[in-house]
């Protein structure tokens, strides 16, 4: 009769417990980004809601939270990657002042790397705004 050492049954259940855990947070890589450059307007919950903004002249809320819902259901994940990106927006078109967050993002680096590190970053933060869609 072989001995199962006293923590070896546990590990895998720890094992499980992590990775639940950090994907129940919202640990998602676009999240950072979210909390610093999108919150402040946006709110952290994604609901527009962030008092301070209202008594801004112009500021329209958006509840990020409810793209899909007014989407027939599906996220519109190339509209908001155009919309955070900012680069191609002609500014006749746009209402609003949503920043640039792909020339922000850019830094002045106009190289094929920086693009595809901006490319990156943005497809992070469209990840995170569409896991956080409300059904």
């Amino acid at each position: 009769m072989s001995k199962v050492k006293p923590g070896a049954a546990l590990f895998p259940v720890l094992l499980f417990a992590l990775t639940l855990g950090a994907n129940a947070s919202g640990d998602l890589p676009g999240k950072k980004d979210y909390l610093t450059d999108c919150a402040p307007c946006h709110g952290v919950d994604g609901k527009g809601g962030v008092p301070q903004m209202r008594a801004v002249p112009g500021y329209m809320a958006v509840d990020l939270t409810q793209l899909s819902r007014k989407n027939n259901g599906q996220f519109p994940r190339q509209k908001v990657y155009e919309i955070i990106d900012g680069r191609r927006r002609f500014p006749a078109h746009f209402i609003g002042d949503m920043p640039s967050w792909g020339l922000k993002y850019q830094q002045g680096e106009i190289t094929p790397e920086s693009e595809e590190r901006v490319k990156r970053r943005i497809s992070a933060l469209v990840d995170y705004i569409e896991s956080i869609q409300e059904k």
